[in-house]
């Protein structure tokens, strides 16, 4: 699993989710880096990092990769911020690994079954007929449709969202996007998710964007309700919030890491 560690102080894990890469805290990590150590990953499968050898997609085991990473950096514990898919991954961790987590904090979360993915990856997720369709999909995906998903049009955020794409370019990497995106049953996967949630007691933030168009931002205040040192955050944002608002994402960090509260 690949990864870069940049800045100095206590230690932040920053966990990217689907279809990103660790590019997606690009703008935040500047931002953190004189006053913590940002450690940004490439999960299995995203970015510069292969798929796990065996071909998992499991939480479990991305949670493992974790703890394997924090063991080879010899680090005690860490701050844990999860984006997207990272979310529940994080949640994953927090309950096997409490003791090696200092806060938690959970943006645009899908952590319950009710979540539905995107209206684009569904077709995917249908054999035979998902493969034929993703030849087109996946393609207007990268060159359109993510654009959607941002309130910005800027050179930098176009670099960033090549570099999304690069191992998901060509017919190989389309074959790619379509294996993740049949990652398990949505409900089961996050039915487990959300029990683990009243077992993380880590102090955890749950900040959510108030013009987010996939998740219902009633997830977060629900998650706050069930986890037992919680408090949820709506901001003036969208989904990709790292990319979106990182000045604000990055200043709730910095105090709730700092302070405890927002």
């Amino acid at each position: 699993m690949k990864f870069r560690k940049q800045g100095t102080g206590p230690a932040v894990l920053l966990l990217h989710g689907l279809p990103t890469s660790g590019r997606l805290w690009d703008e935040v990590v500047p931002l953190l880096q004189a006053r913590y150590t940002c450690i940004v990953v490439d999960l299995p499968g995203f970015g510069e990092s292969p798929l796990r050898a065996d071909g998992s997609l499991s939480a479990i085991d991305y949670a493992e990769d974790v703890e394997s990473l924090r063991q080879q950096l010899a680090l005690s514990s860490w701050h844990i911020v999860g984006h997207d898919a990272g979310s529940p991954l994080a949640v994953q961790y927090a309950a096997k690994y409490g003791e090696h987590v200092g806060k938690l904090v959970l943006c645009s979360a899908p952590l319950f079954p009710e979540f539905r993915p995107p209206s684009f990856i569904r077709p995917l997720r249908i054999p035979v007929v998902g493969d034929i369709l993703a030849l087109l999909v996946v393609p207007l995906l990268w060159r359109y449709g993510i654009y959607l998903a941002f309130r910005r049009r800027d050179e930098r955020l176009r670099q960033i969202i090549a570099a999304f794409h690069q191992p998901f370019a060509g017919f190989s990497g389309i074959r790619r996007f379509v294996y993740l995106a049949r990652w398990g049953d949505p409900a089961q996967v996050l039915s487990k998710i959300a029990a683990l949630l009243p077992t993380v007691h880590a102090a955890t933030l749950i900040i959510h964007g108030r013009h987010e168009q996939v998740i219902s931002p009633e997830f977060a205040v629900r998650a706050a309700q069930i986890m037992p040192h919680a408090q949820a955050q709506i901001i003036d944002c969208g989904h990709f919030l790292p990319l979106d608002c990182p000045e604000t994402l990055s200043d709730l960090l910095l105090r709730f890491f700092e302070e405890g509260t927002v």
